[in-house]
């Protein structure tokens, strides 16, 4: 994809809910674009000698986020038992329902994700995204809010999303 058009992808995708971000600057577009950016495609481009991240550090980063929020609701917000709060914590945070919250949600992670060949559909070039790759770019993408713009944007996020 052509670096501009890389942008304006990016920049289109953060303007959009639940992330609803206008006039980013080029430090924001760069770390979404990593957060953005599957391992198939970093390691394409990288047999191409050109170097690129994939999104695995900040999905790292934004998993532990993502579950650090969740248990401070739960705990702050019911009177459940370890047991319970860890069951409630688990299904929160699963990648199938982070991938079919994220849809439902219209986060358009599926065509702003960058993909190898492999992830991509022959005839049309259009993505083919599983539920734990749209759950790692999701949390990849929260990751880099949390740096970016703190915990308190983050938190607004996951409830947005995940807490209602």
């Amino acid at each position: 994809m052509a670096e501009r058009g890389r942008e304006m992808k990016i920049r289109e995708f953060l303007a959009a809910p639940p992330f609803r971000r206008r006039n980013i600057g080029n430090d924001e577009v760069e770390i979404f674009s990593v957060a953005l950016t599957h391992d198939s495609y970093a390691n394409e481009e990288r047999s191409r000698s050109n170097r690129t991240e994939s999104y695995e550090r900040l999905e790292f980063l934004g998993d532990a986020v993502m579950e650090l929020i969740v248990c401070e609701y739960i705990y702050s917000n019911t009177e459940m038992n370890e047991g319970a709060m860890t069951d409630f914590k688990n299904r929160v945070v699963c990648n199938r329902n982070i991938s079919s919250r994220t849809i439902e949600a219209g986060v358009d992670i599926d065509g702003a994700l960058l993909v190898g060949e492999g992830h991509r559909k022959k005839r049309t070039g259009e993505n083919i995204i599983e539920d734990n790759m749209r759950a790692d770019a999701f949390e990849a993408v929260l990751g880099a809010v949390y740096i970016m713009y703190g915990m308190d944007e983050a938190k607004r996020i996951v409830a947005e999303m995940f807490l209602k």
